[in-house]
């Protein structure tokens, strides 16, 4: 009996010493950090951490359970982003919800794990701008608010989570230096006035037969306007209507100083206007071949401002490549905005 006793009394021993060390000792407060060094703005890898919707492309859990089932909610991008998972064993089920941001600095979530309690957790990531590269540091926090047990498995906390921060964090590196930095400089807005124009609806193929066809077409306006006596009011330009694998569909069209003109029905040129509003403007120097990565550049303008396209693009050709260095050829791309 009195080895009963002594184990009975050993283990009221132990279990005070671990009450009495989780209660006085152990911290409510638990913070897993890890960091990383970025090779992109500030800018960039902020637009990539600030939505649920792009959460998995760099999540250290997506790959983990490739059938667990999300739910995103809210607004694509900032506060109210949410997302609910239900995942294996190794991802769990809960919810996570962007709560705080501060733009290129910081957004922070709050998380909620099933089985847990009602009291959440919180995982905030801090972007330190260094100018061309950022540092992430990702840092996760919980308040166990008393519960000796919750105080314990913190101690776990570090081991646990840690690692798939790293991977997390190497993943999102990948992602953001994937994508190309590009330069913004030759960009700006302004507002359009609109211009009477002479125009030829026209088609061709970007890899053959573009300068025949704009060729012909302003040879067409220019015999129309030397008929009529007009006088041009600009210089030529061409308005995109549609794209399709390399099929270019446009208008090639001239200003012209007219109010209005009586044209045969058979004749290819019509009188128009063009655009009045906002647009975004580029300014591309160089060869014609550089158009693919100036709408490209455009693009990512759109994106990185958050401005959405309102109609048909379009280019005006200022100077005439016959005169000038290949260097020296000068044409504005125009993107009509809302």
């Amino acid at each position: 009996m009195k080895v009963f006793k002594y184990l009975f009394f050993a283990l009221l021993f132990l279990l005070a010493a671990f009450l009495a060390y989780g209660f006085f000792i152990l911290e409510d407060e638990v913070q897993v950090k890890r960091s990383i060094k970025i090779d992109r703005p500030a800018k960039m890898v902020y637009q990539a951490i600030n939505s649920m919707h792009t959460f998995n492309r760099w999540s250290p859990w997506a790959d983990m359970d490739p059938n667990a089932k999300y739910q995103i909610t809210g607004p694509t991008t900032g506060v109210g982003s949410k997302m609910a998972w239900q995942g294996n064993q190794d991802v769990g089920s809960g919810t996570q919800e962007i709560i705080e941001v501060k733009e290129n600095q910081m957004i922070k979530t709050e998380l909620f794990f099933d089985g847990q309690g009602d009291d959440p957790s919180w995982a905030t990531l801090q972007i330190v701008d260094q100018g061309d590269s950022v540092v992430v540091d990702w840092v996760f926090e919980a308040d166990f608010n008393g519960n000796i047990l919750g105080r314990y498995f913190g101690l776990m906390m570090d081991d646990m989570l840690g690692p798939q921060y790293e991977k997390g964090l190497t993943k999102l590196k990948a992602l953001v230096e994937s994508q190309k930095v590009y330069d913004f400089s030759m960009i700006s807005i302004e507002n359009v006035r609109p211009q009477t124009i002479l125009y030829v609806s026209s088609q061709a193929n970007t890899n053959s037969d573009v300068s025949a066809v704009l060729e012909q077409a302003y040879g067409q306006i220019m015999s129309t306007i030397t008929a009529n006596g007009l006088e041009t009011a600009g210089m030529p330009m061409a308005i995109t209507r549609s794209w399709n694998a390399g099929d270019w569909v446009f208008d090639a069209a001239i200003p012209v100083d007219v109010d209005g003109i009586e044209l045969v029905e058979d004749n290819p040129v019509k009188l128009g206007n063009t655009y009045s509003g906002k647009a975004v403007k580029y300014i591309q120097l160089g060869s014609y071949d550089l158009a693919e990565a100036s709408y490209e550049a455009l693009e990512a303008y759109l994106v990185d401002q958050g401005l959405e396209k309102n109609g048909d693009s379009w280019e005006v050709y200022v100077n005439d490549p016959a005169t000038v260095e290949e260097t020296a050829i000068e044409t504005h791309i125009f993107y009509p905005i809302k």
